[in-house]
């Protein structure tokens, strides 16, 4: 079934990478309706579509292994080779340090943590007079919320075998998000990762989540998603307000544009889905070019950064994702085993596993 989750995931990936690109060369981040910076626009993206997606996964086949499995699958072959070449290869090569330094150095190999999803922003002398220095690739924040937001889901679902559930644990996240999260100024850190950051991102994974289970995407015309877009608009000058219905306002637009299809869109998406080679890769090749060209100007700077970014995500996706994604275990559909056949759910062929910053 054609859909339109790939090309609104490469947009989300791309509006990271926009964004981190002003604050690369020093220059005030453009905002989304006056309050949100487009990368984290982008991340909010990234987190409903996940949410939605998983939700559906988890949904067609609720076994733990299986769900993990195939999360695991989807996050860490791309990863692992991307902090494998940012150690062994960007590392030497832009360090201030010597290589043999550089390679005994301590905190090289305890890079290697993010591998476990344990955010490791710095290696030696690498990016160290940077305007945002040391930070070799800060966008890797995101994959242990995104991964604790997958326990959350498979826990609650496992444990009260309800769709309801869903909706208890949405109305959880947003009263944490907005009673705690919104209000506490100092970091909450576990496992090296800010967990107001869970509160925030994961409201809008909670909220996909419930439109997932419930089905609720089937009432996403193009009216209500026209609706959703012009809400927000109208509603920009209340900046509290708004930021609350954002939470289920964007949901609806973004799910409503996914699940629609235009020949168009799938024919520029349909040699594969790059949006998460995008997004761990951008980070350093934007720090790369940054040192390599520290007075290259805004449009030849974002330019660049893309293009070199898509290459890699395209052989990340071609040589380590896609190959990796045909592992996915399989729903085995027991009357189809009785006569000799083998059938796979017709909801893990259409919902790729989604991502996320």
């Amino acid at each position: 079934m054609e859909n339109n989750f790939n090309f609104i995931r490469l947009i989300a990936a791309w509006l990271v990478l926009f964004g981190h690109s002003f604050q690369f060369l020093g220059i005030p981040e453009p905002h989304f309706m006056s309050f949100l910076p487009l990368g984290p626009l982008g991340v909010c993206i990234f987190f409903t579509i996940s949410g939605f997606l998983v939700t559906k996964s988890w949904e067609s086949d609720p076994h733990l292994l299986r769900f993990f499995m195939r999360r695991s699958l989807r996050i860490f072959p791309g990863l692992i080779v991307c902090i494998l070449l940012t150690i062994f290869v960007l590392g030497p090569v832009i360090s201030s340090l010597p290589a043999a330094e550089y390679f005994s150095h301590p905190n090289t190999l305890f890079y290697l943590n993010n591998i476990i999803l344990y955010p490791i922003y710095s290696l030696p002398g690498v990016f160290e007079h940077n305007t945002i220095p040391h930070a070799v690739n800060g966008s890797l924040w995101s994959l242990p919320v995104e991964f604790m937001a997958y326990v959350a889901l498979a826990a609650t679902a496992f444990v009260f075998r309800s769709k309801w559930a869903y909706v208890a644990l949405a109305i959880l996240v947003c009263a944490l998000a907005y009673f705690w999260a919104g209000k506490r100024t100092e970091m909450f850190v576990f496992y090296g990762s800010d967990l107001r950051q869970l509160c925030f991102y994961g409201t809008f994974f909670a909220i996909g989540s419930v439109i997932a289970a419930f089905n609720l995407q089937r009432h996403f015309t193009i009216t209500l998603v026209t609706l959703a877009i012009v809400v927000i608009i109208c509603m920009e000058r209340f900046t509290a307000e708004l930021i609350i219905m954002m939470r289920f306002l964007l949901p609806i637009a973004v799910i409503g544009f996914g699940i629609a299809s235009s020949p168009l869109i799938s024919k520029l998406t349909s040699s594969g889905d790059y949006s998460y080679g995008i997004y761990i890769y951008a980070f350093p090749v934007q720090q790369t070019i940054v040192h390599l060209y520290p007075d290259i100007g805004i449009s030849n700077y974002i330019l660049i950064c893309t293009v070199v970014t898509l290459l890699l995500s395209i052989a990340s996706w071609h040589l380590i994702e896609q190959r990796a994604l045909r592992l996915k275990p399989r729903k085995r559909d027991t009357s189809a085993e009785k006569s000799g056949t083998l059938k796979v759910s017709s909801t893990e062929k259409q919902h790729a596993m989604a991502v996320t910053d």
